[in-house]
């Protein structure tokens, strides 16, 4: 309601709207694809654990005595995970965001494409 308000002070012109939501859309969706594409969550999953020296001797130990082996028994946990459900949530709600934006800039693309005449 607010947001209408203002517009009706300003008598902001719709087009100039339409450009500024577009571009807001725009570089969330250009952050958001980097941030996916870089594989920076992925990554610090990946580096929560460290094969230590200790426990590689004790896993070449076990391995030559014959004991059955898992990875889980011979990794320490090197960070503290401080994700939480807002963190979880908002990862998905940025994904669902990211793909829509994505076939959305695709169609738009598509549209410009078939005007263009080879």
């Amino acid at each position: 309601m607010w947001f209408f308000i203002i517009l009706r002070v300003k008598r902001v012109n719709k087009n100039k709207i339409f450009k500024f939501v577009f571009f807001i859309f725009f570089i969330s969706f250009i952050i958001s694809y980097v941030i996916e594409r870089s594989g920076y969550y992925e990554y610090n999953l990946q580096n929560r654990t460290v094969l230590t020296n200790e426990s590689m001797k004790k896993f070449e130990k076990d391995v030559s005595e014959g004991k059955d082996v898992t990875i889980e028994d011979y990794t320490v946990p090197t960070s503290r995970d401080y994700t939480s459900t807002l963190t979880k949530e908002t990862n998905k709600v940025s994904l669902e965001v990211n793909k829509v934006l994505k076939k959305g800039i695709e169609g738009v693309f598509k549209l410009l494409g078939s005007f263009v005449k080879d």
